[in-house]
């Protein structure tokens, strides 16, 4: 909308009048901006226009679980354009491939910004580390990639392309699996994780098996230890540019909502259970999670 591009708004049936008559307005780190109302088509997301299937780029924004039902009325349609994800953890660009076919070009990202949904058309974005990296996991092309990353540069979010983008999705799961949960269960900040000397503690432990099973899974280890991680990567990540941001993982607890976890710590429980390598930590991570889901 920025660069001047037409957007088109996919969203579930039940919330498209509200969303049609309201402005977009978005706040924090990346400035004050309004979009006025009719300025962005907006559309069920069920019955994708002819307008819609055909796009430049097909962004999806669901939580990996919802992924798969999000992409089914593409995939029956037999008109798809290229989908980039936008999701955390690992897994989704296999999904996709699974939905679509091999046919849809399918991008990935790693994305460092913290961002809350205020209102139905609020959002509050409270920091951006650094560009979200997108890259091409499963080796397509990335000849659509880059036209939509050129339109992105008259925007205001930070985007870049990443030639060695499986790496940057390996690096970025550790810093979920061990901030998102943590932040969620205990209900602090990102800074205030890294200040209590007992959160600290519980970070380092889950970076340990993180590192362990990435070493054996992956032959790929951002630093020899939990401590060093939290030390050298996390606190250099957080204290610059997202000090007061809140997991989304927490904020879908608070709402009542399922998170990720399945697909960040579950993922790295399902690896280590594969190797013979103990994960005890994300272990009970996983169960306390699942636990305040369930209830």
């Amino acid at each position: 909308m920025k660069a001047g591009a037409k957007v088109t708004l996919l969203v579930r049936q039940a919330s498209v009048e509200t969303l049609k008559n309201a402005p977009l307005q978005i706040t924090g780190a990346l400035g004050e901006h309004v979009f006025q109302k009719g300025s962005i088509e907006v559309e069920d997301a069920a019955e994708p226009s002819t307008g819609a299937r055909r796009a430049d780029m097909l962004i999806v924004t669901t939580k990996v679980y919802d992924l798969r039902n999000a992409l089914k009325p593409f995939a029956s349609g037999g008109v798809c354009p290229p989908v980039l994800l936008l999701q955390n953890g690992m897994g989704s660009a296999e999904i996709a491939t699974d939905v679509l076919g091999d046919g849809v070009p399918i991008y990935s990202s790693a994305m460092m910004i913290g961002m809350a949904r205020t209102a139905p058309m609020a959002m509050h974005i409270a920091g951006q580390a650094g560009p979200i990296k997108c890259g091409a996991l499963l080796g397509h092309s990335e000849g659509p990639l880059e036209a939509v990353l050129k339109c992105a540069e008259l925007g205001f979010v930070l985007m870049e392309q990443d030639t060695k983008i499986r790496e940057t999705v390996a690096f970025k799961l550790p810093f979920n699996s061990c901030m998102n949960p943590t932040g969620a269960l205990t209900g602090l900040t990102y800074a205030e994780l890294l200040k209590d000397d007992f959160s600290r503690q519980v970070l380092a432990g889950l970076g340990d098996e993180t590192l362990a099973v990435f070493d054996q899974a992956f032959d790929y280890q951002p630093a020899t230890c939990g401590q060093q991680y939290v030390e050298d990567i996390l606190t250099a990540i957080v204290v610059p540019k997202a000090e007061n941001h809140s997991s989304s993982m927490s904020q879908d607890l608070q709402a009542g909502r399922k998170t990720e976890i399945d697909f960040l710590n579950g993922y790295i429980l399902a690896q280590a259970n594969r190797l013979g390598l103990p994960a005890v930590r994300h272990q009970t991570t996983h169960a306390l999670v699942s636990a305040r889901e369930a209830s």
